[in-house]
């Protein structure tokens, strides 16, 4: 994941210097369907503190360690292969795309901007 995360924070800073450009309509369509994503990943981070108290696994010793290590599958303070710092890191990387098509998103509407007043200065 670490990856995928340098690779688009260089893209996020290759986009603000200029040096990277997308089709406005594409960038529309992704800047959709990333946010969209993002709604999803923060609406499961809500409910992962649920999934961390796992019950029902029996009062002996081994049961109880079984239900503390699959709750640690769900939160994990040292963030060892868990689902919630798998999730953000997911949220990391979603925040890094959405950056670097906004730097365009944000030229059209610029853009726009000028060319409409330079029509209201005819």
């Amino acid at each position: 994941m670490q990856d995928d995360i340098s690779l688009w924070q260089h893209l996020s800073d290759e986009a603000k210097a200029g040096s990277l450009y997308l089709d406005d309509a594409v960038a529309k369509s992704c800047r959709t369907a990333i946010d969209d994503q993002i709604e999803v990943y923060e609406g499961v981070r809500q409910g992962i503190s649920q999934m961390a108290n796992v019950t029902g696994l029996g009062e002996f010793e081994c049961g109880k360690e079984l239900a503390k290590l699959l709750g640690l599958k769900a939160i994990d303070a040292g963030g060892d292969g868990d689902l919630d710092t798998a999730l953000a890191d997911h949220l990391r990387v979603l925040a890094l795309m959405g950056d670097t098509i906004q730097v365009t998103l944000d030229r059209l509407q610029e853009q726009d901007s000028s060319n409409s007043q330079g029509y209201n200065g005819v």
